[in-house]
Formats: C-alpha cells, sequence, structure tokens
C-alpha cells in the first residue's frame, strides 16, 4: 500500500544545510557540486540555496552579511523570510560538520519527488495510444536512466578487506592504472600519466607547454580511444584545432593559423582531416571569467554520460582562471588547483594543467625553471601529484649544441623519482618524439 499524501520533503535538513553554509565559509564548497537547487522542497530555501551558490561560483563569501546584503540588492530579502528567517537559521546551527549527510537526506527525498515524477510522467507515456509502444518503451527507459545516472553515491567508505580485493584483482589482471605518454625517456621516470594524477606542465611563454598539452591529448585518444577534453582558456576552438591539424598534416602551424596552405600540401591537409576526425578529442573554448570548477565537472559529467570513461583532461592554463584583479591571486589560483585535483579523482582520469613560470627565471644564470618559480603557486605545488617544467637552451642561446632539444624537468612525482629527460621537439608543427 501507498499513501499518495506521504510528503517527501525534510524541512530540518534544508534548514541545517542552509544555516551550515551561513556559519561556516568553507561548507557551500562541500555540497554545491552534489546538492541541485531543486533539491530543496521550500521554495524560499531553494531561492537561498541558488543565492549562495552564485556567490560562491563568483568566488564571494557566503557569510550572513554577504548573502543578506545580496539579496536586498535584486528585493529578494523578503522572499526567503527577510534578515529574521536568515538570524533563525544561523541561530539555529550549531555546526556545519555534518552538512554532507543532511544533504544526502534532502537529496534522498529530491530523488523520490523525481522518480513519482517520472512515474506519472511513464504511466502518461502509456495511455498515449498515438505513439508506438517501441518510442514509448525507448523514452520511458531513458527517464529512468537519467534518474539513476544522477545518483551520488560513488564515494562510500570500505573496509580494508574490500580494497584488497580491488587492488588483488587489478594485480592479477595486470591493469595499469596509468597511460604511457610514447616518450620512452619521460615514460621511464613518471611510470606515466597515473589516473587521478594533477599532472602540472609549467613554463615561460614559448617553451612549448600548450604543444605538449595537445602532444598528450592526441596520443591517449589515438592510443587509448577514450575521450579527452581540452579546456582552452588560452586559445579559441579554431586556434587549438589548427594545432591538431598541424600536428597531424605536418603544415607549419603559423601558416594554418593564417589559413596558407602551399598547393603540395592538399594531399596531406586531407589525410591528416580524416585522421583527426576519428579521434574523441573534444574541446571547450569556454572564456576564462566563466570557466569554473563547477562548469568543469558539469561539462565532464555530461560527456562521461555520453561517451564513457574519458582518458584525459587538459587545462590551458590555470593562471587564466578567476578574479585577474584578486588582491591575493596565489590564494585565488590555490582553489583552483585544489579543484582539479578533486576532479581528477571524481572522474578516475588524469588531469593535466598547464601553468606558467615566473618572469624571474629570465634574470637568473642558469634559466630552467624550478617548482618554485610557478607564477601564483600558492597551493599548485601541494596538490599536484606531478611536476613537469619546460626548458629550450635554444630560445636562449641560438648557438646552443640543444637545438630542436626540449628539457622536460620532474621536478616532483607523488608516486615517483625526479629528474630531467630530453625530447626531441619541432614548435612548428608541435612534434615530439
Amino acid at each position: 500500500m501507498t499513501d499518495n499524501n506521504t510528503f517527501l520533503g525534510n524541512i530540518e535538513a534544508e534548514e541545517a544545510i542552509l544555516g551550515g553554509i551561513l556559519l561556516d565559509p568553507t561548507a557551500i564548497s562541500i555540497v554545491a557540486d552534489m546538492l541541485p537547487v531543486e533539491a530543496f522542497y521550500v521554495q524560499s530555501h531553494q531561492l537561498l540555496y541558488k543565492t549562495v551558490k552564485e556567490l560562491y561560483q563568483k568566488e564571494k563569501p557566503t557569510d550572513l552579511m554577504h548573502v543578506s546584503t545580496w539579496l536586498a540588492d535584486h528585493n529578494l530579502l523578503e522572499k526567503v523570510g527577510g534578515t529574521t528567517k536568515l538570524s533563525q537559521l544561523l541561530n539555529r546551527t550549531v555546526s556545519a560538520a555534518n552538512i554532507d549527510r543532511y544533504a544526502l537526506l534532502v537529496l534522498d527525498k529530491y530523488q523520490r519527488r523525481q522518480l513519482v515524477r517520472v512515474g506519472h510522467e511513464i504511466v502518461e507515456l502509456g495511455y498515449d495510444t498515438t505513439t508506438e509502444l517501441e518510442t514509448i518503451f525507448d523514452t520511458s527507459e531513458e527517464k529512468i536512466f537519467n534518474l539513476t545516472t544522477n545518483k551520488q553515491d560513488k564515494f562510500q567508505p570500505k573496509p580494508i578487506n574490500e580494497c584488497l580485493a580491488n587492488v588483488f584483482n587489478k594485480i592479477e589482471q595486470g591493469s595499469s592504472p596509468a597511460y604511457p605518454t610514447g616518450l620512452t625517456d619521460l615514460d621511464s621516470l613518471i611510470g606515466g600519466l597515473i589516473k587521478q594524477d594533477l599532472i602540472v606542465v609549467a613554463g615561460r611563454p614559448s617553451m612549448g607547454k600548450s604543444w605538449l598539452g595537445c602532444y598528450l591529448a592526441n596520443h591517449i585518444a589515438k592510443h587509448e580511444n577514450k575521450p579527452v577534453v581540452f579546456f582552452s582558456a588560452e586559445m579559441s576552438e579554431e586556434q587549438l584545432t589548427k594545432r591538431f591539424l598541424s600536428m597531424h598534416t605536418g603544415i607549419d602551424s603559423q601558416r594554418l593559423m593564417h589559413n596558407q596552405i602551399y598547393e603540395d600540401e592538399y594531399d596531406s591537409l586531407v589525410e591528416g582531416l580524416g585522421n583527426l576526425a576519428e579521434l574523441p578529442i573534444i574541446i571547450d573554448d569556454t572564456p576564462a571569467g566563466e570557466l569554473t570548477p563547477t562548469r568543469i565537472r558539469s561539462a565532464l559529467r555530461r560527456i562521461q554520460s555520453e561517451k564513457g570513461e574519458l582518458g584525459l583532461v587538459v587545462l590551458d592554463y590555470i593562471q587564466k582562471l578567476g578574479d585577474r584583479a584578486a588582491g591575493n591571486r596565489a590564494q585565488a589560483i590555490g582553489k583552483y588547483s585544489g579543484a582539479c585535483k578533486d576532479i581528477a579523482k571524481t572522474f578516475n582520469t588524469p588531469f593535466v594543467v598547464l601553468a606558467q613560470i615566473n618572469r624571474g627565471v629570465e634574470g637568473q644564470s642558469n634559466k630552467r625553471p624550478s617548482m618554485a618559480d610557478i607564477k601564483d603557486s600558492g597551493d599548485i605545488e601541494q596538490d599536484m601529484d606531478l611536476g613537469l617544467l619546460l626548458y629550450r637552451d635554444e630560445y636562449y642561446k641560438s648557438d646552443t649544441n640543444d637545438k630542436g632539444i626540449m628539457e622536460i624537468i620532474v621536478g616532483k612525482n607523488r608516486n615517483g623519482g625526479t629528474g630531467t629527460c630530453k625530447v626531441s621537439f619541432d614548435p612548428t608543427i608541435g612534434k615530439f618524439s
């Protein structure tokens, strides 16, 4: 027996979440990604939660003063119950320590409401005799699938015996947690690109970091046949596509940028276009000011749902993100690096983040960068699992013996040793070997 009047909401949990957010400025980061606005049953709670999410996405505080001011400025304060309601939420909350558990309670009721809604929609479809039954089955299945893929139970505490069973199965199968880069000397140092690792590739302008990002994206897409997502805050979709095209055709990238093709290059162009079109590379050139961790997660969820397990994520480059006029850029960038590490873990994929090196290295006699030279480093060095620093001697010395050579300096390696390897690099077409 079911009671159609059963109340599918949890008002106390909703109030505890909102009170926790107003009390603790870090609380919103715990629930922002797992709890949609619609999960709240009460309309005023939806409005209040939507407000704090907007402030959070704009990297602004979510305390009582900022939230009430924002609501008042937008003539919405009375719609959430006024300052009295906000003060009540705050006063009733002792701590935000259990906010994730309260979020699960609210999410449970929300998913039940969704299930009821979808159930009613499927009933209506069943009565629709004008639509073919096969179409109704397909539509119904899609509706249920969309509900089940939104479940938030991926990460759960596990006893050690369960963890050991998973580890043993992988050892027995001989499956590798890493993707080879195709650069033998580099792979011998780092063991490949390890899933869930945050990999920072840093260098001065024109050192080749964007090219290395393109090379790794192309290599993983080609050899692992898994979707690779390239977030380009630096270059436009067209510019980045032309870089990949240059790699596949051998046509000088500078001429490609200006659509200058020699007559004898058209066969290579056609062949390159065909080969590149087959690769599962997805480009997102959302402007840097709008490219937030929330937006990155949203895009990756959609792509993973449509195309399956991700092979690699690349971001070019991290210092372009956030408020460029922020007083403490190191702290702001640190928030992004921490979010990138979380994303790598959530999606079980290596996340390659490109970064700039401070111009201070230009004044040194030895211009090879160190980890401390990463611009606005903040928490970047702490968050990264692998740090690759790029150096090309020919950029500084025209008479060097290392022409056409890039040094990849492994400055940090959480899963192995450090050192330097040399690879052949042609900056006109992005060729590494």
